[in-house]
């Protein structure tokens, strides 16, 4: 589930980019992979952008709701509806403390295998890896979407931008692929069963109310682990509250600093 997750929020994600404000509705996708499927719901104004992602697996279901203001772009504000309480993450934070981890990498590379028409839409179909990566994607993306590119759609639903994205980026546009995407399926290199898979399902251009954009009346703000619980079922939540109780201080304290640092990954 974890390994779904951070491809769903690294992959499909749709972080807030100031080139997003050309655009204003909702973006939907379908999300499916070995054993999990949902859905991720993107909305975008001139404001920021709120983005709602349901995944359910045998494993616990995962609900999550975060809010990016573009004139704040480095903080996520994750919500918890079931507590009513709010996070907020620090993405400037977690780009550095990626870059520490990963260091200087080489670039991307992209093949591309062709013209489609997919979902209704003018797509480049095109190949995405890098060496020492073992996994890769495979990306159909469109310009028919007037104020949506992949640029944009890089950061929408996750947790921050990786240090390497200019990589990506460069190397979508020099294929003539910086389109937004309408499907997209990673996998491990040399295999062809996919890890996880994501199509877009709508994009439509509407008024938004300012209030989509802003944490609820009566939340409040939490700090640490407990705070980041939002993003996994009311029920995991419990059943994390429940453990910690039963915790020594110092116990505590050293998952809260394991949480963070997960975080930063």
């Amino acid at each position: 589930m974890k390994r779904v997750l951070l491809n769903v929020l690294a992959g499909a994600a749709l972080a807030a980019s100031p080139a997003l404000a050309q655009f204003e509705g909702e973006v939907d996708m379908k999300i499916t992979s070995q054993g999990t499927t949902g859905t991720g719901r993107a909305f975008v104004s001139k404001a920021g952008s709120r983005t709602e992602i349901d995944l359910q697996s045998a494993q616990m279901p995962i609900h999550m709701v975060s809010l990016v203001k573009f004139a704040t772009p480095d903080v996520v504000i994750l919500l918890n509806d079931r507590s009513k309480t709010y996070t907020e993450m620090d993405l400037k934070k977690a780009r550095e403390s990626a870059s520490r981890m990963t260091g200087a990498r080489e670039p991307f590379t992209v093949k591309v295998l062709g013209s489609e028409r997919v979902l209704g839409y003018s797509t480049k179909h095109v190949l995405l890896s890098r060496p020492g990566d073992q996994s890769e994607m495979e990306l159909w993306t469109t310009k028919d979407i007037q104020g949506l590119n992949f640029e944009a759609m890089r950061g929408l639903m996750r947790r921050g931008s990786s240090p390497d994205d200019g990589s990506l980026l460069k190397a979508l546009r020099d294929a003539g692929a910086d389109g937004f995407f309408v499907k997209m399926i990673t996998r491990e290199k040399g295999k062809a069963a996919p890890v996880s898979t994501m199509e877009l399902t709508k994009a439509e251009k509407k008024s938004l109310p300012a209030s989509l954009f802003e944490v609820p009346a009566g939340y409040t703000k939490q700090e640490g682990v407990m705070g980041a619980a939002g993003v996994v079922s009311p029920e995991a939540a419990d059943a994390l509250r429940k453990a910690m109780e039963n915790m020594t201080p110092e116990q505590r304290k050293q998952l809260e600093e394991a949480m963070k640092k997960r975080q930063g990954q």
